[in-house]
């Protein structure tokens, strides 16, 4: 499959047969992350992230690969796992870019800071209980009125439930005024 074949199976939603594909370059940055102060789990989330930003960026209407898939994962991975060890106060061991495409590096620094505020986001709403995070998901997600929130999770009125909704807002924001991203 080519890297063009990848883009167009994301760009059509279908993401099970691209992440086949794309999974073949986790090796590589599972490598690259151990030999540099990793774990493989770390390796395993910072491929995670690199595959979003990669996802994202290629679902845009004016994505252009300018570099192989490969490369760009790779890339977006080292980037990010070079960010990590800065906040862990590590040092790297080998050359961080080997890239051939300058400008790459800086749209993927683009693409990572601008994935930022949603990381953010989502590690304030992790620190909620689980009954806010249901409650949440139930209203944002599932689209549910408040009348069916409040008699799934067993609240006494639709009106208890909004204002529990809004307590987990309340708390979410407060969790994102402290965020460590």
């Amino acid at each position: 499959m080519t890297d063009q074949d990848i883009v167009n199976l994301i760009r059509d939603n279908k993401y099970s047969p691209a992440m086949k594909n794309l999974y073949t370059y986790l090796p590589v940055v599972k490598k690259f992350v151990l030999k540099n102060n990793g774990t493989r789990q770390e390796a395993e989330d910072v491929f995670q992230e690199g595959l979003v930003i990669f996802c994202n960026k290629v679902t845009k209407p004016n994505f252009i690969l300018s570099a192989s898939i490969n490369t760009y994962l790779y890339s977006v991975c080292k980037l990010l796992w070079l960010d990590e060890l800065k906040k862990k106060n590590k040092t790297i061991k080998n050359n961080f870019i080997e890239l051939t495409d300058a400008n790459l590096a800086d749209e993927i620094s683009d693409d990572i800071d601008a994935d930022k505020p949603i990381k953010k986001a989502q590690e304030a709403v992790m620190k909620l209980g689980e009954k806010c995070k249901e409650l949440l998901e139930l209203f944002y997600f599932k689209k549910l009125s408040m009348k069916e929130i409040a008699n799934k999770l067993g609240f006494a009125s639709e009106k208890v439930a909004k204002n529990q909704k809004y307590r987990c807002i309340e708390k979410a924001k407060e969790n994102l005024k402290h965020s460590s991203i």
